[in-house]
């Protein structure tokens, strides 16, 4: 007997299609989505069937690039049997694939630039960069294709949780109820599911042992797959499979990336799936090493970059502890090419114990004869270097990322992940604001080339709508870096993201050369007085005069953020006074008015509502009349 939450969703979305409108899936690969997913193609399949018109519609998958590697290849297998599916029952819709922009990835934001990782308490910067943006783009292009007539199905459910549950009563999402949010339509179709109507959905979608699924069959055979990793992932409990009335939360286990910091001290799914099964997944278990030692870090200081990315009115870079520092950044991405490199050796030995009758030949197995993951690509390091190049990061050295790329993969290299402990919570001390007014024009930042013939020329830069990698691009970075292993130490490390630029490897738009331009520019202005100021400071620990790192630099010759709240309001008094439109009253007054800071007000998103029903009751009428 078929389920009645399934035979009404269908309705429901049937009825947005016969009003005309274009309908979108974002499937992550996990239980509610999928559930979406099938809901989806079997309307349009019935519909279809019955030789009626269907707009066309699209199903999304959002990669960050750094996926839990068994969610990763369930995906990847899986969107293989979409495309077969969609193909053979001939259906109008579009699958897409997105990845973040250059911008967007951990490689270049975290490895390449600094930007701490995400961790409990910070916003989720880390998934509006990797999943939210590159999916609203792809939207807006939708949207625009579809004159707007779009409506993004999602699996939302409130019973997830409280905090699911009152998101969507804020957003008045419910299972009849569209959602407009600033012109993009939202429809949770499954809103009032519980768990076990979704797990109810896939197993009766699923045919085992050659029988016929119990519902319907969809765009795979069956869904074991899913639900042992959901199983694994819940220290092998699923309540809800085997009826277990005890263990009804169970296989509601979520998945995060492969080193997602923001679920707290432990990542539960990721470590269960571990300790279940260590033959199927301990091919992952780098992975937690990885995430402990990002959680372990978080209050060490040391590992800071003070450099500031923002230059104030005043002229001033901000000096704050918002950055990792360059070693903590190469240490980093010398863990993640080890951890390529250890998986590449592992599925070699797999393959050998497969073939020659070691381990048993099982299809998994077979999967395992080869590299799960690969988290550092050819690609990464030379946005790396770039980012690197840019900073001036380690200006004795060129291309230090591709040579430790080199010397991994190729030379047998390896950096194991320490345990360390982690550093007690401090408190971040408060900015401070380092001059650099006097940053002149003829420091190169980006745009001067030294040539062959040691003349410095103009870089040639072609321009992009957005931060990319000309694709092939790191393959021949690397091999450039390798038939010069032994001379990069002549190179200028400012000569890699320039170079970078004039031949084309990474184009960004004109806005982008400018600040990242300006950023280069602080950077060797910063380089070169520290070598005509006096670096000396005393070791707090011996006595003896050491050389000041780049942070210590900063700090003893920067002003307190007080100090700089002066400056900035004379700054602004002086372009009062120069303004020839000023207030009646005068400057002063002006500056007086000023002063009080205006706490801006929340304003409330405008959320617009329509019912499903109404779309349902149109259909109704039009049928009534068709038959009369």
């Amino acid at each position: 007997m078929m389920n009645e939450n399934i035979e009404i969703a269908i309705d429901k979305i049937q009825s947005l299609l016969r009003s005309g409108f274009h309908l979108s899936c974002g499937w992550s690969g996990g239980k509610d989505s999928s559930c979406v997913l099938i809901l989806l193609l079997e309307s349009i399949k019935r519909m279809k069937a019955q030789g009626e018109f269907v707009p066309k519609c699209y199903v999304s998958n959002a990669n960050t690039r750094r996926e839990m590697p068994a969610i990763d290849n369930y995906i990847a297998g899986v969107i293989n049997s979409l495309y077969t599916y969609i193909a053979k029952e001939d259906l109008d819709v579009e699958l897409l694939e997105i990845e973040p922009p250059l911008s967007g990835r951990f490689m270049w934001t975290t490895i390449g630039r600094g930007k701490l990782p995400r961790w409990v308490g910070m916003g989720r910067d880390c998934a509006t960069d990797e999943k939210i943006r590159p999916q609203q783009r792809v939207m807006k292009q939708i949207e625009r294709e579809c004159a707007g007539k779009v409506i993004s199905l999602v699996g939302t459910r409130t019973e997830e949780s409280s905090m699911r549950e009152k998101s969507m009563s804020a957003h008045k999402m419910d299972n009849v109820t569209i959602v407009d949010i600033g012109g993009a339509r939202t429809y949770a179709v499954i809103a009032d599911w519980y768990l076990e109507d979704v797990w109810d959905l896939l197993s009766g979608c699923s045919s085992q042992d050659g029988k016929e699924p119990r519902y319907f069959s969809t765009f795979i055979p069956h869904f074991s797959e899913l639900s042992e990793l959901y199983r694994d992932a819940n220290e092998g409990v699923c309540g809800v499979i085997i009826s277990n009335e005890g263990n009804r939360s169970g296989c509601g286990s979520r998945f995060g990336c492969a080193w997602c910091t923001q679920v707290g001290d432990k990542d539960k799914s990721l470590e269960s799936l571990i300790a279940e099964d260590s033959n199927k997944y301990a091919y992952m278990s780098g992975l937690v090493k990885f995430r402990q030692f990002l959680i372990n870090i978080r209050y060490d200081l040391s590992r800071r970059d003070f450099r500031g990315r923002s230059v104030s009115d005043a002229g001033y870079m901000k000096v704050v502890a918002d950055y990792l520092n360059p070693m903590t950044k190469r240490e980093l991405l010398r863990y993640l090419m080890t951890l390529d490199a250890l998986e590449v050796e592992r599925a070699r030995k797999a393959e050998e114990d497969y073939y020659s009758g070691n381990i048993e030949q099982t299809d998994y197995n077979a999967m395992l004869t080869q590299p799960m993951f690969e988290f550092v690509s050819k690609d990464d390091i030379l946005s790396v270097d770039f980012c690197w190049s840019m900073g001036r990061d380690f200006p004795n050295e060129a291309s230090p990322a591709a040579r430790d790329y080199i010397d991994i993969h190729e030379l047998g290299t390896r950096y194991y992940i320490p345990e360390i402990p982690a550093k007690e919570k401090v408190t971040i001390p408060k900015p401070r604001w380092f001059d650099v007014n006097e940053v002149v024009e003829n420091v190169e930042g980006l745009r001067g080339l030294i040539s062959s013939r040691g003349v410095l020329e103009e870089v040639r830069i072609e321009p992009s709508e957005q931060l990319e990698i000309e694709p092939g691009a790191g393959f021949s970075y690397i091999e450039a870096v390798r038939a010069n292993y032994f001379s990069l130490k002549d190179t200028c490390c400012s000569e890699i993201c320039r170079a970078a630029l004039h031949y084309g490897w990474i184009k960004m738009r004109t806005a982008d050369l400018t600040r990242y331009d300006d950023i280069a520019r602080r950077n060797d202005y910063l380089m070169r007085l520290m070598k005509q100021k006096s670096r000396l400071g005393m070791c707090i620990y011996s006595g003896d005069t050491k050389l000041l790192t780049v942070n210590e630099f900063l700090i003893e010759n920067s002003i307190s953020d007080s100090e700089h709240q002066l400056l900035l309001k004379a700054v602004e008094r002086k372009r009062i006074v120069d303004d020839e439109q000023r207030d009646l009253f005068g400057a002063d007054s002006i500056l007086e008015m000023m002063e009080p800071c205006v706490k801006k007000e929340k304003r409330d998103k405008d959320i617009k509502t329509e019912s499903v029903l109404l779309f349902q009751q149109r259909q109704s009428q039009l049928s009534m009349f068709a038959n009369q």
